[in-house]
């Protein structure tokens, strides 16, 4: 018995000094696919399952968006998310993780049917907007009226709702958790009705990006594991 027990602590002890702590970059604004308070949502717990199986442990670090990249040129973070080829010069992306579907809303009845209308309008877009929607993105923010990157994302709903901007940039499934959410307080003012979603963009694919290339192997590895399990859909919707 004694035997067993000790055999057991042994297991654990080289257990713990073989795993390996991964600190992760994330940005604190952006759910469904970050939610902060539980260490959750859609991309959370793809990596944390994509990783499963591996002697990997992950820590969390909520950061603005655009410190995560920083940190992760310097090396002080061992992975961040949402990374499109070509933001990093350090790290290995991973294989294709998600797709995000940028929209520009707006109130009702004014509809924005090509990008150039944006330049008159006071517009707020998430950080790195400029860089990750292309050249006609970046040229019509620079005309703008009044141009704002908000790293809180909740504020651009906000701001849109209360009359404080004319038209936001956002994925349209975290434009819909904050529109929910603020609705429940305010039914009438976040109602869906009152905004039109405006597809001006083609979907963007994003890559989580990691420090070694053996742990993006073993990530990726994960992930197709996922895929091919039906995992990855159920972890899509929430669930």
């Amino acid at each position: 018995m004694i035997r067993g027990i000790v055999g057991v602590v042994i297991a654990l002890l080289a257990h713990c000094v073989s795993a390996e702590t991964l600190k992760v970059g994330v940005s604190f604004a952006i759910p469904p696919y970050v939610i902060r308070e539980d260490s959750g949502g859609i991309e959370l717990n793809l990596l944390r399952e994509a990783l499963a199986e591996t002697p990997y442990r992950l820590s969390f670090h909520y950061l603005p968006l655009r410190q995560t990249f920083e940190l992760m040129e310097q090396g002080k973070l061992d992975a961040i998310i949402n990374v499109k080829p070509g933001m990093l010069k350090r790290g290995y992306l991973s294989a294709p993780v998600i797709t995000f579907y940028n929209r520009v809303f707006t109130l009702a009845p004014r509809r924005i049917k090509r990008l150039d209308e944006l330049a008159g309008l006071h517009l707020v877009a998430f950080p790195k907007a400029r860089e990750i929607l292309g050249a006609d993105f970046d040229h019509a923010a620079a005309l703008g009226h009044s141009y704002q990157e908000q790293s809180r994302q909740a504020q651009q709903v906000r701001q849109l709702f209360e009359g404080r901007a004319q038209a936001i940039v956002l994925e349209r499934r975290i434009f819909e958790y904050y529109r929910a959410h603020f609705a429940r307080k305010s039914p009438a003012l976040y109602d869906r009705g009152r905004a039109i979603e405006n597809p001006l963009f083609a979907p963007t694919v994003y890559h989580f990006a990691f420090g070694d290339p053996k742990v993006r192997d073993r990530f990726d590895a994960g992930l197709r594991h996922l895929r091919t399990s039906g995992r990855y859909q159920t972890l899509l919707s929430g669930h």
